[in-house]
């Protein structure tokens, strides 16, 4: 949200259509139709592109999720003390602990956290409208 107006903020000819954000949805509104290159300088070069509504992940497996976090990869396969750990709550998971410890940043795991919760709803969703 916001690209067009950065766009002609730094280059005021390039005259991007802008939108409002709505104050009830907390949003933009996507009016960008195709991605244009602009040259700032001899060095330097912008792309204002089509914004996206959604970013989705329902091609991953659940239980792949985790290792679409690099750091993740050292305390996964076999380093938490149950094989279907979701690294959620579970006692003996070698993620949680990593994050206790500092070695992962716990924003991250927060991200895959929720990620993870939102993949299960899915999935309960999915098996009720079947």
């Amino acid at each position: 949200m916001g690209k067009s107006t950065v766009i002609n903020a730094l280059i005021p000819e390039a005259q991007r259509a802008t939108m409002t954000i709505s104050l009830a949805l907390d949003s933009g509104r996507h009016t960008t139709t195709h991605a244009r290159l602009y040259h700032l300088d001899a060095l330097s070069t912008i792309i204002d592109s089509p914004g996206m509504q959604e970013f989705g992940i329902n091609h991953i497996d659940k239980t792949n999720l985790a290792r679409g976090f690099l750091e993740f990869h050292p305390y996964l396969g076999g380093s938490c003390k149950f094989s279907n750990c979701r690294h959620l709550t579970e006692p003996g998971c070698a993620l949680l602990l990593a994050a206790e410890k500092g070695e992962i940043n716990t924003r991250r795991l927060t991200v895959y956290q929720k990620m993870m919760e939102e993949a299960e709803r899915r999935k309960d969703w999915l098996v009720r409208s079947s």
